[in-house]
């Protein structure tokens, strides 16, 4: 509603009325309804920013009493920026109820800029949004530069129209304004971005801004610029077409794509986030009333709120794809059912079970005992196609914690990337120039020669693609993606498996475990007997 009401004020109030009104006669009857029309929209778009703010801010003091709720909304930096919010909405609405003094606008100034300032704070963290993060600030730099032209002409420099430092702000503001909008597709489109820039909608609505623009400026440039500098407060030069006018129209459309990109995006993070860049465009660059503050206010705040979550939701509805062929279900549990056969040399109370969940994903779990180290090998598959096997041995740790020693398969360049294991520093090389040339390794040097004899480093080259990582005394992990920096056929004969030939053997994925198993037993502490082991959490 905000979004629309907002919209409508642009519209009608700074940009209808003062363009329809007659210069040389009275205004028609029309023209004085809409002109009140005009002025309701005014001042609901200010008291319904001021209610929407509030609102938010208290959701956020109320959330951070919670102690059943997220840790993000007990954040100090969260706490602090709605603080500021709450008081940046107050000072905003007293200008929409009586007189307010003109000490006033210098503390709204204030508070804007702190707020601003705390919010863009608040939307950095661990497993953020890499593109909000670097487009929040850029997004920041037009408005902050704002409140230090306003702070400056008060304190440092004499308000001059002409000339002067506030001037020269005033100008890099308007002209920061223009080229954020530039970047706003790689800082806040959706992702994945090669998705999103193949969409027709905002290609569409793009070349619509940009071919109006250019016939409005080519047959009545004159207005064009009246009517920019009453809806946004970004002033083209009258006489003449503007020397930038090109990049102006460019941006425009820009933008246009963005928002539009953000209107259709899958997630309501994404969406909230182009709602964001709306209202801000709406407040414009004027800042002569209330909701030229609040408007762009709340959008930065809407921003910094779905900077916490868009990552998470946006790989959450991401199509998984898998480089593999299908398997067919009769095929899969015979296989299955022979690498359990084949791990009970090595394992002792072997089981296997396969869990189906949504959109055709499926998970197949292999869980065993060695020596009281619990090993569990996952293998996930959609449509039938694997797409990575995961082994655990011991303790199942998150990966974003950093390792004692990880090892990285180096693939070759025909099969692609090998997705990164936990991270692990500093890199070191381990001596064998066989081991060396397959693997880089990171870590300590000294929980190496712990795992690794010349025999086991000799199996790992031979059988190991993917990489491995190990926490001292607590764990040891193996992944692989089979089609993605490893071979489609190791340690798993896929390529077998979906013809349904006699040659799939469990051979190479039983050697692979067993050498993982020689692994843990030279690092990982044994379950003492009679306590219970640590079920993963995928299982749990």
């Amino acid at each position: 509603m905000l979004l629309l009401v907002a919209f409508l004020e642009v519209a009608i109030n700074r940009v209808a009325v003062p363009m329809l009104r007659p210069a040389a006669t009275a205004p028609p009857w029309w023209h004085t309804y809409l002109d009140y029309g005009g002025l309701f929209l005014f001042y609901f778009a200010g008291t319904l920013a001021v209610l929407v703010l509030a609102a938010r801010c208290w959701k956020v003091f109320a959330a951070a009493g919670d102690p059943s709720d997220s840790r993000d909304s007990r954040d100090p930096r969260t706490l602090v920026a709605a603080g500021l919010v709450a008081i940046t909405a107050l000072l905003a609405a007293v200008p929409l109820v009586c007189d307010a003094p003109a000490t006033l606008s210098l503390l709204l100034e204030i508070a804007f800029a702190a707020a601003v300032i705390a919010q863009g704070a608040s939307a950095f963290g661990k497993r953020r949004d890499a593109g909000l993060m670097v487009g929040l600030p850029l997004l920041a730099v037009p408005l902050l530069l704002h409140a230090a032209d306003a702070i400056g002409a008060r304190f440092l420099w004499p308000d001059n129209m002409f000339d002067g430092p506030g001037v020269m702000l005033e100008r890099i503001g308007q002209l920061a304004l223009w080229l954020v909008a530039l970047v706003t597709p790689y800082c806040f489109a959706p992702r994945p971005f090669v998705r999103a820039v193949i969409r027709p909608a905002p290609l569409i609505v793009a070349m619509a801004i940009a071919g109006a623009g250019a016939v409005l400026a080519r047959g009545w440039y004159a207005e064009l610029a009246k009517a920019t500098a009453l809806a946004t407060g970004i002033e083209l030069t009258s006489v003449q077409p503007d020397p930038r006018l090109a990049m102006y129209l460019l941006a425009a459309a820009t933008l246009g794509w963005t928002l539009m990109s953000c209107a259709l995006a899958g997630t309501a993070a994404r969406r909230t986030i182009g709602a964001g860049i709306a209202l801000i465009v709406l407040g414009g660059y004027a800042f002569k009333w209330p909701h030229h503050y609040l408007l762009p206010l709340l959008g930065v705040a809407l921003i910094a709120e779905a900077a916490r979550t868009v990552r998470d939701d946006e790989l959450a509805v991401t199509p998984i794809a898998s480089e593999t062929p299908p398997i067919a279900d009769p095929a899969w549990s015979a296989y299955l059912g022979q690498v359990a056969q084949g791990l009970r040399r090595a394992l002792g109370e072997v089981h296997s079970l396969t869990a189906r969940g949504e959109a055709g994903f499926a998970s197949s779990v292999i869980a065993g005992d060695a020596g009281g180290i619990p090993v569990r090998a996952r293998i996930e598959r959609i449509d039938g196609c694997v797409l990575a096997l995961d082994v655990v041995l011991g303790r199942e740790i998150d990966e974003l914690r950093g390792a004692t020693l990880t090892a990285w398969a180096i693939p070759p360049r025909s099969l692609g990337i090998n997705p990164s294991g936990p991270p692990a520093a500093p890199v070191f090389r381990t001596g064998d120039p066989q081991f060396d040339e397959r693997f880089r390794t990171r870590g300590s040097a000294r929980a190496f020669h712990k795992l690794f004899d010349d025999g086991l480093r000799a199996r790992a080259v031979a059988a190991i693609d993917g990489w491995i990582a190990y926490w001292d005394n607590e764990s040891v992990r193996y992944r692989v993606y089979p089609g993605r920096g490893a071979p489609l056929d190791h340690p798993m004969p896929l390529s077998d498996l979906a013809l349904g030939r006699a040659s799939a053997t469990p051979d190479r994925l039983v050697a692979v475990i067993e050498l993982l198993v020689e692994l843990a037993r030279r690092g990982v502490v044994p379950v003492p007997v009679g306590e219970a082991a640590p079920e993963p959490a995928e299982l749990a």
